[in-house]
């Protein structure tokens, strides 16, 4: 099994953009394989809560991965996300697959830092450098000699070097080497793109074309592992993109409503709630024991009047979407429009140039994710249309020869099987 994500490729992206780019392995796999035309994905729409229920089939509520971000005490480890993956409440493919005394792989796959996974690399920082990939860091949390085992076969990264080339060689460094039965990759820069300088841009288009060429090289690696004749690929993804020309910092009225306190930079120091920003969307906590609504609405009342509100979730609500159980509230950014977390300076900020996020409902137009299956288990010309994103892991695990009914909350697409 061969887990590919391509973060950020939405299901509409590659029709939007296919009269600007050249690709040849994303349309041959959709041709020859099974996709859906979209997948519903988690709420927020982020990497790590979808990256989750992509191997777990279960929603944020269940899984245990409710953001990116995974402190919730005002002003405390602001910079920490999800990193380790003891956090998940749930089994995942490599639990199940060490189980079955299969053996597993994994690069830059979000949540595993400290997983059962027998040849891990796993997407974790320094959070006092921010986002800044640290050979050193990431090492220790890597499978002990892995990652200077790869480095003598590959080489270190050239200055400069996208970070999807170094994950494509480090992918196929295992997969030749050691064989996995069960192998994730991450690859990010298409989302690092679509961040910058919006969904539809030429850079985007650009970066598209080079994630179609790192898949190639994986399926040529795989070939010459002498593999091809039994490994099934699945070609997934977090979530789609909205363009962004604005901001707001919802954080900024909490300060003069007393409910959070902040320093002259806008870092929140303290406060009697926390917030998280979460792009297209805004979560709110404060403890059951208090009854901050009343506060917290009066405080947001500003954004209702400029019409800043795409909508607004309940604690009920958002029960419902199986969000973050802690979550008392939910703000969702009209399109165009992004939170930041910031508690400094103006509520609304102009963008310069458009960009682009993510983080809203995941059934918002142009946010639902891709999914394409192919390989000898795997059925030619089965359109889902649209699925869900808790049916993926099920599937994958089905494809392994593994049964177990009480994994994931979904059944497998067993249409797509042969």
């Amino acid at each position: 099994m061969l887990v590919i994500s391509v973060d950020g490729l939405g299901a509409s992206l590659y029709d939007r953009l296919a009269a600007k780019i050249h690709i040849s392995s994303l349309p041959r796999l959709r041709r020859e394989g099974s996709y859906a035309e979209g997948v519903v994905g988690v709420y927020p729409t982020l990497t790590y809560p979808s990256h989750t229920a992509i191997v777990t089939g279960r929603m944020p509520a269940e899984h245990g991965i409710y953001s990116n971000l995974s402190s919730r005490e005002p002003g405390k480890n602001l910079g920490d996300w999800f990193w380790f993956a003891n956090a998940i409440k749930v089994p995942t493919l490599w639990d199940e697959a060490r189980a079955h005394h299969m053996t597993t792989g994994a690069v830059f796959w979000p949540v595993t830092a400290g997983a059962p996974i027998d040849w891990d690399v796993p997407e974790i920082w320094d959070p006092q450098k921010s986002e800044m990939v640290d050979p050193t860091y990431v090492a220790k949390y890597s499978t002990p000699g892995l990652l200077f085992e790869a480095l003598l076969e590959i080489g270190p990264p050239q200055p400069g070097q996208e970070l999807d080339v170094t994950r494509t060689h480090l992918a196929t460094f295992i997969l030749k080497k050691h064989k996995p039965d069960l192998l994730l990759v991450h690859l990010v820069d298409l989302d690092e793109e679509e961040h910058h300088f919006g969904p539809d841009s030429p850079q985007v288009a650009a970066t598209l074309e080079k994630i179609d060429g790192h898949i190639g090289e994986l399926l040529a690696a795989d070939q010459a592992a002498g593999l091809a004749d039994s490994t099934d690929v699945f070609i997934v993804s977090d979530h789609g993109f909205l363009p962004v020309e604005a901001t707001i910092k919802p954080n900024v009225l909490f300060v003069k409503a007393g409910l959070l306190t902040a320093d002259e930079e806008g870092n929140v120091t303290g406060g009697r709630i926390d917030t998280v920003a979460n792009g297209g969307s805004f979560f709110i906590y404060w403890p059951e024991s208090e009854d901050l609504r009343s506060k917290v609405n009066e405080a947001l009342k500003p954004l209702r009047d400029q019409g800043l509100l795409w909508a607004v979730l309940d604690h009920a609500a958002l029960k419902e979407l199986a969000a973050e159980p802690a979550a008392q509230m939910a703000l969702e950014a009209p399109t165009g429009y992004a939170f930041r977390s910031g508690a400094a300076g103006d509520l609304l900020a102009e963008g310069k140039s458009t960009t682009g996020t993510h983080g809203y409902l995941p059934f918002r137009q142009e946010l639902e994710a891709s999914f394409i299956a192919w390989g000898p288990d795997i059925r030619a010309g089965v359109d889902l249309h649209t699925i869900r994103m808790t049916e993926i892991a099920p599937t994958i695990l089905k494809v392994m020869g593994i049964d177990d009914p009480k994994f994931g909350d979904r059944p497998a697409l067993t249409e797509i099987f042969k």
